[in-house]
């Protein structure tokens, strides 16, 4: 199956959670790889490295460095499947139908707005659509004209 990787997590233990194309997430223990390959004996030796994984581009592995990679395949197959852990689309769809109705509410365009927050139109666009997931820099230009904060509440 082909899948590609869409998110990555570090864990302790030397355990990547990992989310796919295919909306699964898996758990990947990479204790097995250090203990056969030399190479991923780098993990134990060099402090934070583990910690430095990266989905590499395209989302057809995870890499550390030059050395050390992983197939996107490869961590699907041998991974556990595992449930997500919250509603991160829940409150990702509530979070821009909440954005999308303030800009309105402003009577403010997306162009307008990009001259506003110094947000690219495109970019606001997608974000807007749901294709793209903005950073924290990205949404907090984008909610300061707007008049908007964001804040952390416990559920």
């Amino acid at each position: 199956m082909f899948v590609k990787i869409t998110s990555l997590a570090t864990l302790p233990d030397y355990i990547l959670l990992i989310g796919f194309s295919t909306g699964e997430y898996k758990k990947f223990d990479v204790k097995p790889l250090i203990e056969k390959y030399p190479p991923f004996r780098a993990f134990t030796e060099t402090n934070g490295l583990f910690n430095q994984a990266k989905i590499d581009v395209g989302g057809y592995g995870i890499v550390w460095n030059d050395d050390l990679d992983l197939s996107a395949d490869g961590v699907y197959e041998q991974g556990v499947h595992c449930q997500a852990i919250d509603n991160t689309e829940e409150y990702r769809r509530k979070f821009i139908e909440a954005l999308i109705q303030a800009r309105k509410s402003k009577g403010l365009s997306q162009k307008q707005l990009e001259i506003l927050s110094g947000i690219a139109q495109p970019s606001i666009a997608r974000t807007e659509k749901g294709t793209t997931d903005p950073n924290l820099t990205t949404i907090l230009k984008l909610l300061e004209p707007l008049g908007l904060t964001l804040s952390i509440k416990t559920i």
